[in-house]
């Protein structure tokens, strides 16, 4: 049975709008982050298969020095 009665104050409101804008931020972070990783995966698996920096930056929809800097970032280091 769903009360809808309940008398709330104002700073309850407050909070609750707070925390709810908060986990919003989270999930949009979250979506950010999955989203870069699997266009960094993306680049790295057409620059093995042996695609062009411009061909995988035309595919990409970003420019020659981002598909770089991802190549760069995920090389292993020359020892």
């Amino acid at each position: 049975m769903l009360v809808s009665n309940i008398p709330i104050s104002q700073e309850f409101r407050e909070d609750v709008r707070i925390m709810c804008n908060l986990s919003t931020g989270i999930e949009e972070r979250a979506t950010e982050r999955a989203t870069e990783k699997t266009s960094e995966k993306f680049i790295l698996n057409m620059y093995k298969k042996g695609y062009t920096l411009d061909q995988i930056a035309d595919v990409a929809e970003t420019d020659v020095d981002e598909v770089e800097a991802i190549i760069k970032k995920k090389e292993p280091a020359m020892a």
